[in-house]
């Protein structure tokens, strides 16, 4: 306050905006938190962790104050969701990438598994009626259906359900190979196939109230598109709840403030609050996964995943799932054009920046609310990153089944004093993967395994024990014996398929080493585009 001041001479309405005046003016000894404008802005790794999830619902328009709002502030917006490395491979199909879905790594985080750790999943859609983004047709009934309709109710005989029909297939020793979720033109039933049998009735499920306010925050539309399926915030989340606890928040400091007259607060909180509603607004999104655009018959869409430390994930699925989690691209719908963002952007900007400037005006009491307030949000937002990812999406869309064989669900650990069957390695689990898909190409195709004479005959000894249910078959002692076979000739009893003019190239070990093609670090991989 200047010399000789004392607001006496002030208006009422100059009061609410000076920050000098007042009992509330200034702290004891003449402190002040002119720092505030510091906390309003720090946290950002923690609030940029979370930046897709907040923006994927309609809950990131609610206005409210949020720790480092410029985390939002980005020149782009991410095209696809981030993924996770690690390499994976069709077992039928013979597709290899080098990533894993978001959604697939929430539903398995690789991350938990264990240096040559093994497991199977089974994983299927849920309603088979929506699976792969294709409804299934009902019949539409006419008055006289609907009267025998009717009656066939009131007696003894129930009205069934309406049956998708059945689809073509391969030979029953090929029924795991055409696993698959839509309609096509014959008729086939595996009896491993828990989603190619007919429903039953009474399986017919409504869509409940929850699930109804959960697809409308995440896409409040009344129109039915039919379009690509989509996963969306689950309406419980904790960023949710979070997002509520922050709107309340925000109008408990504007209360505050207004007791205390103090307007330049209630201007600074509200623009604050206006700008996450904005940038929100500018960012909001919903994930759109990829479908089948043709009912013709595909393979079963088994995806085996290797990762980094020599770990196995064998998840056996239909190839619709497989084209949702694993070998589609998971994108994402933005509800504002790019040009529109842009402007919101600049708008969220501007207001964030006179925020700040007003923030660092406010009277001693209102500082002290405003701090406090922020400092407890930065520490909610970053105890959310301890909280599993799964609980902010709602994945009830698909079922997960753990059906890992019990004789390798121990694979990451020794099983036995067996020096060599015994012992967790990279050839065992590799075994063990073997034994579930009764295949090897895949082992190729992924880099699992080097294509040299030595590899190519075990792997055809591995593949024809595991057709024959041979799970007694000593993988690492066989592959020992084979490794110190060093000609081709030795290999393959025949004559080495070489001209005469072609010297015989010297034995290396170096091309014997497992795997053949290494998991990189994702930071070691150029920029896609992706968070």
């Amino acid at each position: 306050m200047a010399d000789g001041d004392t607001g006496a001479d002030r208006s009422e309405a100059a009061m609410w905006f000076s920050s000098d005046v007042g009992p509330a003016a200034e702290g004891p000894m003449g402190w002040r938190l002119d720092v505030v404008t510091l906390l309003a802005v720090i946290g950002e790794s923690s609030i940029a962790e979370h930046a897709q999830t907040i923006t994927a619902s309609i809950f990131c328009l609610f206005p409210r104050i949020i720790p480092a709002p410029q985390a939002f502030l980005k020149p782009s917006r991410p095209v696809r969701l981030p993924e996770t490395t690690a390499k994976m491979t069709g077992v039928y199909s013979g597709v290899t990438l080098d990533t894993v879905g978001f959604f697939a790594n929430i539903i398995h985080p690789l991350d938990g598994l264990q240096p040559f750790a093994f497991k199977v999943l089974e994983i299927t859609h849920t309603d088979r009626n929506n699976a792969g983004g294709i409804e299934a047709s009902q019949r539409s009934l006419t008055k006289k259906n609907s009267f025998f309709s009717r009656r066939s109710q009131n007696g003894s005989t129930a009205a069934s359900p309406p049956r998708l029909p059945r689809w073509g297939g391969p030979p029953p020793d090929d029924a795991d190979r055409s696993r698959s979720d839509t309609p096509t033109g014959a008729a086939f039933a595996s009896s491993r196939d828990v989603e190619a049998a007919e429903p039953k009735q009474g399986i017919t499920r409504r869509i409940t109230m929850k699930e109804k306010i959960q697809d409308f925050t995440a896409n409040p539309t009344l129109v039915n598109t039919s379009g690509r399926p989509a996963v969306p915030a689950t309406l419980y989340s904790p960023l949710h709840i979070l997002s509520v606890f922050s709107v309340l928040l925000t109008g408990g400091i504007i209360g505050f403030a207004a007791r205390w007259q103090d307007g330049t607060a209630i201007i600074a909180v509200s623009l604050v609050s206006l700008a996450s509603s904005v940038v929100g607004w500018a960012s909001w999104w919903r994930p759109i996964l990829m479908n089948r655009s043709h009912t013709n018959r595909v393979p079963a869409g088994d995806v085996i995943i290797r990762t980094r430390e020599g770990a196995f994930l064998l998840i056996k699925c239909t190839e619709e799932v497989a084209r949702e989690l694993y070998s589609g691209t998971e994108e994402c719908q933005y509800h504002v054009s790019g040009r529109a963002y842009r402007m919101l952007m600049a708008l969220g900007t501007f207001l964030l920046m006179i925020s700040v400037i007003l923030l660092g005006n406010c009277k001693w009491y209102t500082q002290i609310f405003i701090g406090v307030s922020y400092i407890v949000l930065n520490g909610v937002y970053w105890a959310m990153g301890l909280v599993p990812k799964k609980y902010f999406w709602d994945l009830s869309r698909y079922n997960i089944r753990d059906i890992t064989p019990p004789e390798a669900a121990n694979a990451h650990t020794q099983t036995s004093n067996d020096p060599r069957e015994g012992v967790k390695s990279f050839t065992r689990t590799l075994w063990f993967a073997i034994r579930e898909t009764q295949r090897t190409a895949w082992v190729n195709r992924s880099g699992a395994a080097p294509d040299t004479p030595q590899w190519r005959k075990w792997l055809a000894e591995a593949e024809q024990a595991a057709k024959a249910d041979n799970k007694a078959w000593p993988a690492v002692a066989r592959k020992d014996e084979i490794m110190k076979i060093r000609e081709d000739v030795e290999v393959n009893n025949t004559s080495p398929v070489l001209d005469d003019d072609t010297p015989q190239r010297a034995y290396d070990e170096a091309e014997q080493a497992v795997p053949a093609t290494q998991v990189q670090h994702w930071d070691r991989r150029p920029n896609d585009g992706t968070l």
